[in-house]
C-alpha cells in the first residue's frame, strides 16, 4: 500500500486564499507529496508552508493563470503518476486519498475517481456529480437536479457517472494526456464539465467512491477582503465560460443565439438594479461582459485588479 501512496501527488491551487489553505493542509497526511499553484504571487508565504509541512512544494505563479491552467502547470512539474486535484477550501475526510488509491486496481479504465462531496456537512446531488447527454459520440446538452433537497444520505456505493465536479478528484495522469490535458482557453467555470466530457467520450470511466469523502464550503476559497473583486471576476468568468463550453461542444450558432439573449437579459437586469441596488447591478454588468466578450470569440482575458 506504501508504494501505491507514494505514487500521487496532492495539488491545491489557490489565489489570495488566508488562512483556508493552512485548514486544508492540515487534513492530509504528511507522507503525501504536496504541490501548491500561488496565483496571487505571495511571496511570504512560500517559506512558511514549506518549513511547516512535510513533503510540500511550493509554486509562486507570476500571473494569475486560473484553475485548468494550474493544473496543466502542475502536470507538468509532478512526477507522479496520479493528481489528487482540490481546493483550499475543501476539508480532506480521513483516509479519503488511501481510499480512493486503493480502487485503482479495481477501476482499471478510470480516468477519474472522485470522493463524495459534501457541503457544510450536508449531502447535495447538484453538488456532487452531473448527468452530461451524449449521443452518437457528440454532447448535447447538462442536466442537473432539478430540486433544492438536501439529501444527507448519499448513495451507497461506488457508481459510474458521466462528470464531477472539480472540488476534488483523483486523475490518472497518463490518460489525461490521451485527451489532450485541461483546456487552457478557460479560466475558471465548465474546465471540469469539459474534461469529463472528453474523457467520457474518449472512452474512459469516471467513478464516485463512496467510502473516500470531502467537505466543501463553497465560494469561501478566497479572503473576505477582497470579495467585491472577485465576485466580480466569478460571474464574468462563468458567464464567459458557459458560452464557450456551448460553443465548443454543442452548435456554434445555438450558443451564439442562446449568449445573445443572455446578454438582454443581464443588459435589462443591470439597469433595473442600476438605481435600487448598485451591488446586484454590477453583477449584471460583470455577466454581461463575459457573455459578450464569448460571443465574440475574445480570449478569457479579465483578471481581477487587486493590490497584495
Amino acid at each position: 500500500m506504501n508504494n501505491i501512496l507514494n505514487n500521487v501527488t496532492v495539488v491545491i491551487t489557490t489565489f489570495l486564499s488566508g488562512e483556508n489553505l493552512e485548514k486544508c493542509l492540515q487534513n492530509i497526511p504528511k507522507y503525501f507529496q504536496k504541490l501548491i499553484i500561488d496565483n496571487a504571487n505571495e511571496k511570504n508565504k512560500k517559506d512558511y508552508f514549506e518549513k511547516k509541512f512535510e513533503n510540500l512544494t511550493y509554486y509562486l505563479s507570476s500571473e494569475n493563470l486560473g484553475v485548468p491552467r494550474s493544473y496543466s502547470l502542475a502536470n507538468k512539474l509532478v512526477k507522479t503518476k496520479y493528481m489528487f486535484n482540490t481546493q483550499p477550501d475543501v476539508i480532506i475526510k480521513k483516509n479519503c486519498i488511501e481510499n480512493l488509491m486503493k480502487k485503482l486496481s479495481i477501476y482499471k479504465n478510470a480516468i477519474i475517481l472522485s470522493p463524495t462531496i459534501f457541503h457544510n456537512g450536508n449531502y447535495h446531488v447538484d453538488g456532487d456529480f452531473k448527468i452530461l447527454k451524449i449521443r452518437n459520440s457528440k454532447f448535447y446538452n447538462v442536466k442537473n437536479f432539478f430540486f433544492n433537497s438536501v439529501h444527507k444520505e448519499p448513495p451507497h456505493g461506488d457508481f459510474s457517472v458521466e462528470a464531477v465536479t472539480g472540488t476534488a478528484m483523483l486523475i490518472d495522469r497518463d490518460k489525461l494526456m490521451t485527451i489532450n490535458d485541461w483546456d487552457k482557453n478557460i479560466f475558471n467555470y465548465f474546465e471540469d464539465m469539459d474534461l469529463c466530457l472528453r474523457s467520457r467520450l474518449k472512452g474512459y470511466e469516471i467513478i464516485k467512491i463512496r467510502d473516500a469523502e470531502v467537505d466543501h464550503d463553497a465560494f469561501s476559497s478566497h479572503t473576505r477582503e477582497f470579495e467585491n473583486e472577485l465576485d466580480f471576476s466569478r460571474n464574468w468568468h462563468y458567464s464567459w465560460s458557459r458560452v464557450y463550453f456551448k460553443k465548443k461542444h454543442e452548435s456554434y450558432i445555438n450558443a451564439i443565439y442562446w449568449g445573445f439573449w443572455q446578454c438582454i437579459k443581464s443588459t435589462t437586469k443591470y439597469f433595473i438594479y442600476f438605481l435600487i441596488n448598485k451591488k446586484k447591478s454590477t453583477i449584471h454588468y460583470a455577466k454581461l461582459s463575459g457573455y459578450l466578450n464569448a460571443i465574440l470569440n475574445r480570449q478569457s482575458s479579465f483578471r481581477p485588479k487587486i493590490k497584495i
